[in-house]
């Protein structure tokens, strides 16, 4: 089931890769035809190819306010040229790292992380790679099985927790419920001194009645 999980979510990511492939592939349609009468018009449609690309409005409006400028200023002339501006945009955001990467804990340990969500989103493979950073930033890290409803679930939590070295609460009985399960992490968390606390939980949607974890 784990091995079949692995290779679901990487099926999932070359699916979101060419998805992402698609959606900009327009981005040559636009910039081959560009004149400089039509600038706000492709600069609105390349806003659109970056937002249903995934970029987020944030950086999508970041990109197209650098162009609009770099435009205006006469520094580009053409649809090549603009493209080019384009790829050193979203290079430059990939690879410049902020001010401030560092994740911030609060003063109170330990540090409690829930992470919620739809099922198949990648919760618990989040939760692995949060231990990983935690881990190599000298923090101890306790994890939780609270995701009490999926087959294998704890199992492949376990796994997280042996590659990154972290400790695991999980609850053997078949019939044990997630708040439980969370309330033993934490209070382990409190009287063994760890740092943070990792709480995995079953996939919801907005047609579960139930919203308890």
């Amino acid at each position: 089931l784990i091995k079949e999980k692995a290779k679901s979510d990487v099926d999932k990511l070359f699916s979101g890769f060419s998805k992402t492939r698609e959606n900009l592939s327009v981005v040559d349609e636009l910039l081959t035809y560009w004149n400089l009468a039509d600038t706000d018009r492709v600069l609105d449609d390349l806003e659109e190819a970056l937002l249903v690309s995934d970029f987020g409005p944030k950086i999508s409006f970041r990109i197209v306010d650098t162009l609009r400028d770099q435009i205006r200023d006469g520094k580009l002339k053409s649809g090549t040229e603009i493209k080019a501006s384009l790829k050193r945009c979203i290079l430059e955001l990939l690879t410049t790292k902020g001010s401030k990467t560092e994740l911030q804990l609060g003063f109170r340990k330990p540090a409690v992380i829930m992470i919620v969500g739809v099922n198949g989103g990648g919760k618990t493979t989040s939760l692995g790679k949060l231990a990983y950073r935690f881990k190599n930033e000298g923090a101890k890290v306790l994890m939780a099985a609270g995701d009490t409803f999926r087959a294998a679930a704890r199992d492949q939590l376990e796994i997280w927790a042996e590659r990154t070295g972290s400790e695991i609460v999980i609850d053997n009985d078949k019939k044990a419920q997630a708040p439980s399960v969370l309330s033993q992490a934490v209070k382990r968390g409190k009287r063994e001194g760890f740092d943070v606390v990792l709480c995995d939980t079953s996939g919801r949607t907005v047609v579960v009645a139930d919203w308890s974890v």
